[in-house]
């Protein structure tokens, strides 16, 4: 009985490699091997989100609204991937925080909105969401968890495997990303936020508050929980805003096209 699940394991895991397929991505610059293509990702952030909607309160005040869409077009009008419908949603929580979903959904928490100081701010923290999006950060960790799942399950066609997507798209929405994702989300943002004709400075000015709000640290779902590295990242920045290297040379990352 063991040699057949070891064997229908690794049937299962040849498989999984013979449906991925390479495909560049114009945000990182690189050719990427994918097992989870544009509709699969569309269908888990939908699900994912459909979840979300349901164990958070969204604020449908239409003014709040509307500045957050318009300041998320702008943003998608000049980003790497325009193929998605971006969604973007107010979360009516104190917690200064902003998390992104596979598929183009946004997350933003209303005291993050509250402690900026004005939509250039607002503006760096969602084009560094959609650098997220773009990168397909999310994306590349429920594949990375993909063997595991195989290893441990045995029993996943392709169906299960986008289905249990939907879940790890949800179980990940407030863990921490790895430093290079950050960078090179944070690259992707800058790159955004300033083709859009926001001020770049407004990037480092909101970096900076968060910074003050460290040593607080109110609340279950905070920034410095999900988005690691402030320190770091302040520096990379300041690096930027005073002229100096090529901001993927500062950070040893490629991916910024112009």
């Amino acid at each position: 009985m063991r040699r057949k699940i070891f064997i229908l394991i690794f049937l299962l895991m040849v498989c999984g490699l013979k449906i991925s397929y390479a495909e560049f991505n114009l945000a990182t610059g690189k050719t990427e091997s994918l097992l989870i293509n544009s509709d699969q990702e569309e269908g888990m952030g939908a699900s994912a989100a459909a979840t979300v909607d349901k164990q958070f309160k969204t604020i449908e005040d239409v003014d709040i609204n509307e500045r957050v869409k318009k300041i998320l077009n702008k943003i998608v009008k000049v980003c790497d991937r325009r193929d998605l419908v971006y969604v973007i949603k107010v979360i009516d929580e104190k917690d200064i925080n902003a998390v992104s979903l596979p598929g183009g959904y946004i997350y933003v928490f209303k005291g993050l909105i509250d402690k900026v100081k004005n939509d250039g701010q607002l503006a760096s923290v969602i084009a560094h969401e959609v650098g997220h999006i773009t990168a397909r950060h999310s994306v590349k960790r429920i594949q990375a968890a993909y063997g595991a799942m195989l290893l441990q399950l045995g029993s996943m066609a392709a169906g299960g495997r986008v289905a249990s997507g939907v879940g790890l798209a949800l179980d990940s929405i407030f863990s921490e990303y790895s430093q290079q994702d950050e960078f090179e989300a944070d690259e992707l943002g800058f790159k955004y936020l300033t083709k859009a004709g926001y001020d770049a400075k407004d990037m480092l000015a909101f970096f900076e508050i968060l910074q003050k709000e460290n040593n607080k640290k109110i609340g279950l779902y905070n920034y410095f929980r999900t988005h690691p590295y402030i320190g770091m990242r302040i520096s990379n920045i300041r690096a930027k805003m005073k002229g100096g290297m090529e901001f993927r040379e500062y950070l040893n990352l490629t991916g910024e096209k112009s």
